[in-house]
């Protein structure tokens, strides 16, 4: 397989940096009716980059707040919400278009199923009186984990350097699915997990292998067995993706499907990212153009770099605690 001309992957590596060096993980608001029109509403917002994102809750109900608290990775917002005489009509979150991130919103009702719906800056609000049902939201929470999940996009994109013709490019591919959809499911169902800090700083160690051996190939194991050595990223990859669902949770009453739907959701994300980046392979190639093997290289010294820098700045958190 031809792939020099990767420059999405170089606009990528650059981009990655300013937007995060951390797992992009989702907010959480639990909205839960209590007698009349009251409800109770708990906000947990991550802490990106060493800041709080400062987001705010809006309704059409007097907002109370209970109690803040403050912890390593994120904060929690207790409110009580007086709507009478009017009932709750929606709920919107203030400032998620300078993020990155998406708002679970969780609505609970007495001797009702429990309704999951997504947020993001794109769509801030959610209206409570339209009745709309509910979209598959952690389907469209694997797509975005994916999306703008820098790390695992950079390693996505490193293994097509790698990978020559088409039936080699499916088995990695396969072999890093299967991987992390063992390693996912294992951890979101609380069968093993592990602490996100070393996970993370592992995962930006892959990237920085990935692109030594692209750099420099020799006769190594990775060169031999592509599809061996992706498995075994692959499972550390998926103790990541987990992460998202760490903070979140899975509804008691739909643990498995809702599992499957956030694997899909990551697949497809996948997807979108190989063949986005097969397309841009495909346009340089008809061009005719070629270039310098330096330049050729570029994309990759600047996701290894990239790649040291998250490394470096995991291990220093991990270290500081």
């Amino acid at each position: 397989m031809s792939r020099p001309y990767l420059y999405w992957l170089l606009l990528i590596s650059f981009l990655a940096p300013s937007a995060s060096s951390h797992e992009v993980k989702p907010a959480l608001l639990t909205l839960a009716k209590q007698e009349g029109q009251h409800w109770t509403a708990v906000f947990k917002q991550p802490l990106i980059n060493g800041r709080f994102l400062n987001l705010q809750l809006d309704t059409n109900c007097h907002l109370e707040l209970l109690d803040t608290i403050v912890a390593e990775t994120a904060m929690q917002e207790s409110f009580t919400l007086l709507c009478e005489p009017s009932p709750l009509e929606f709920v919107a979150v203030e400032g998620l278009n300078s993020t990155l991130i998406d708002v679970m919103v969780k609505v609970d009702k007495a001797g009702q199923k429990t309704a999951n719906h997504l947020l993001s800056a794109s769509n801030p609000r959610l209206d409570l009186s339209a009745g709309a049902i509910a979209v598959p939201v952690y389907f469209r929470l694997g797509i975005t984990h994916l999306l703008f999940g820098f790390d695992h996009v950079l390693f996505v994109l490193l293994l097509l350097f790698l990978i020559h013709g088409w039936k080699a490019l499916l088995g990695v591919i396969t072999s890093f699915t299967l991987a992390h959809s063992i390693t996912l499911g294992l951890s979101s169902l609380n069968y093993f997990s592990l602490s996100q800090g070393p996970i993370e700083a592992l995962i930006a160690l892959s990237i920085v292998l990935l692109a030594r051996e692209i750099l420099f190939p020799s006769q190594s194991m990775l060169q031999a067995y592509p599809w061996l050595v992706s498995f075994l990223f692959g499972l550390l990859h998926g103790f990541g993706f987990a992460g998202a669902l760490t903070e979140i949770g899975l509804p008691d009453e739909a643990m498995v499907i809702t599992l499957l739907l956030f694997n899909l959701g990551i697949e497809t994300g996948q997807i979108i990212i190989v063949a986005m980046a097969l397309s841009v392979i495909l346009v340089f190639n008809r061009t005719g153009l070629t270039m310098h093997r330096y330049a050729l290289n570029l994309p990759v010294y600047a996701a290894g770099g990239i790649a040291i820098y998250w490394f470096g700045e995991r291990s220093l958190s991990i270290l500081l605690g």
